[in-house]
């Protein structure tokens, strides 16, 4: 009896198989059927950017939808009020892309329930960036307003103007409602609009009143080495602008503004602009004592100057760190001294002549006398710091009207031709002679194009133009040189006063030094391939020995000078 109990249990327990096995076969077959039905087709209520593709198969749901895109380029899109043609807002839409992507979302869902329920898409578009900045940057012209923050007037009394909101166009959110909206194909799209609060209310403006009206109702004194100033109450009154420490906005009334329990109650913008004024009175920089001749030694004429320097940050932060019980500032002022002062002459090493060069521009037109002597006052008391680099060109300046010359001929390129300045190369010859006669070496230096008879003897020239070529030597005595120019008869003069070397220099035609000369203008060149760049050229070359106390040569320096033919820079 058990047994038949049992097999009883058994058998109902198979009949519950079989029906749950034929149950779920028919449940595949619906899915496979679904599927097979769905695969290329939407379910109930499917709306792709507004158009109705519900039961539409792809085909048919992408004509729906570029039939609407169609319609909605030839009409205007509303953004906060604002008219735009759609089809400048967008390039392009892709109907094929957004009905394929809306199928497989449908599919990829549970069959049976993605196609019944109601399914929203966009439409896949490419928007023109451009005009959708404009529209953007037309709403924050149209809607954007600050925030007025409440502000202090101070009167009689303290009187507080209460705040105002402020609006602010979100830029992000908005643009991102507008494609969205764009997206969907919607007629009327709203900028994202938020309320911009301002920095400082009435309660805080309350707040700091008494603090501020205590820091300008009396004057500030200034006390510095250069003399004493104020900053008077009005002053101070139209610097007030309260901010957070934290925060350093940029708000200011016609008097102040607070903020968070701390403030800082000064424009620090407007106290900048006070104080640069403030160190254009105070700052001086500091003047050389004038140097000249007496007996032919150097001496000093006119005594130095200080200078003097406003710290003007630090000036800035004491003005800012003001208090009602202290009211006087003493200014950092730093005092610079003069590089050249009575105080350290003797150090200078100016204790004598050390070399002259001349040269002689007789014949020479009016204007080119002129620009001559205008040149060379430019270097009448220069002085040349020990190792320095001498440039003729930067201690000579431009070279205009407007700095007293007159035009004359130069030689310019394959031409000789006026301009303002012709004739200045007499007075970098001079100074390239005198800077020979001292020894000091010679780092750039470049020969006329075509041999002048100013410049005799031939090969001790050095033309000069802005910017290039330059006439550059080397201060190498260890000690100062001043520099001296003068005018005698048609002669032009360099001095230069200094240490005179220990080394001496004298100058040759010859390499091996025969027939040497103390000076430059003495000497005589050897000449040499003349006729070989045409009539008139030639090569001209000469040495200069540096010798040491011995009168042993150390150094020979040897300058080759090629002319051309005149014949080629006609004028």
């Amino acid at each position: 009896m058990a047994i038949t109990k049992q097999n009883s249990i058994n058998k109902n327990v198979r009949q519950i198989l079989i029906g749950f096995g034929a149950l779920f076969g028919i449940y595949l077959l619906l899915l496979i059927s679904e599927a097979a039905f769905f695969e290329d087709r939407f379910g109930s209520k499917v709306i792709i950017a507004g158009a109705d593709v519900s039961w539409q198969q792809k085909a048919e749901a992408i004509k729906t939808v570029e039939a609407a895109w169609q319609k909605y380029k030839l009409s205007q899109v509303t953004i906060s009020g604002d008219q735009s043609s759609a089809s400048d807002l967008i390039k392009s839409v892709a109907a094929e892309k957004s009905v394929s992507q809306a199928l497989a979302e449908q599919q990829s869902g549970y069959l049976g329930l993605s196609v019944l329920r109601p399914q929203d898409y966009a439409l896949s578009i490419e928007a023109n960036e451009t005009k959708i900045s404009e529209v953007l940057s037309k709403g924050a012209d149209k809607y954007d307003t600050p925030p007025v923050n409440a502000q202090l007037i101070f009167k009689d009394s303290v009187q507080i103007v209460p705040e105002k909101d402020g609006l602010r166009v979100a830029l992000p959110e908005s643009k991102s409602s507008i494609l969205t909206g764009l997206a969907n194909l919607e007629d009327s799209i709203e900028l994202k609009i938020v309320l911009v609060k301002p920095e400082l209310d009435q309660s805080s403006a309350q707040e700091a009143a008494a603090s501020v009206f205590a820091l300008i109702k009396d004057p500030i004194n200034l006390n510095s080495i250069r003399g004493a100033d104020t900053i008077s109450s009005t002053k101070l009154k139209s610097w007030v602008k309260v901010v957070p420490e934290n925060n350093k906005s940029v708000v200011i009334a016609e008097t102040l503004i607070p903020v968070e329990n701390k403030y800082q109650y000064f424009d620090e913008g407007l106290i900048e602009v006070y104080v640069k004024g403030l160190a254009g009175q105070i700052n001086q920089v500091p003047a050389n004592a004038q140097l000249g001749l007496q007996n032919n030694q150097v001496v000093i004429v006119a005594p130095e100057k200080e200078g003097y320097q406003l710290d003007e940050i630090k000036t800035l932060e004491q003005i800012l760190g003001i208090t009602k019980e202290n009211r006087t500032i003493e200014l950092a002022v730093a005092v610079n001294k003069a590089e050249i002062r009575s105080d350290n002459f003797a150090e200078l090493g100016l204790t004598g002549l050390i070399s002259t060069g001349w040269s002689n521009f007789a014949g020479s037109p009016t204007n080119r006398i002129h620009n001559v002597k205008t040149g060379a006052s430019k270097f009448n008391g220069v002085l040349i710091k020990p190792n320095e680099d001498f440039s003729f060109n930067e201690a000579l300046g431009p070279v205009e009207a407007y700095t007293g010359y007159l035009p004359e001929l130069v030689i310019l390129q394959d031409k000789t031709v006026p301009q303002y300045g012709g004739g200045l190369c007499q007075v970098s010859s001079t100074a390239f002679r005198a800077a020979l006669n001292a020894g000091l070496p010679i780092l750039e230096r470049t020969m006329h194009a075509y041999p002048v008879s100013y410049y005799k003897p031939y090969g001790v020239d050095a033309t000069i133009y802005i910017p290039k070529p330059d006439l550059v030597f080397n201060n190498n005595t260890g000690k100062y040189i001043f520099i001296q120019t003068r005018v005698e008869g048609t002669k032009l003069y360099f001095d230069f006063y200094g240490t005179k070397p220990v080394n001496a220099s004298k100058f040759s035609g010859t390499i091996d030094g025969s027939n040497a000369v103390a000076v430059v203008e003495n000497v005589n060149p050897s000449l040499y391939d003349q006729g070989a760049r045409g009539a008139g050229s030639f090569t001209a070359a000469f040495y200069r020995l540096i010798t040491d106390p011995s009168g042993k040569v150390t150094r020979t320096d040897t300058f080759i000078s090629k002319y051309d033919s005149p014949d080629k820079y006609p004028h």
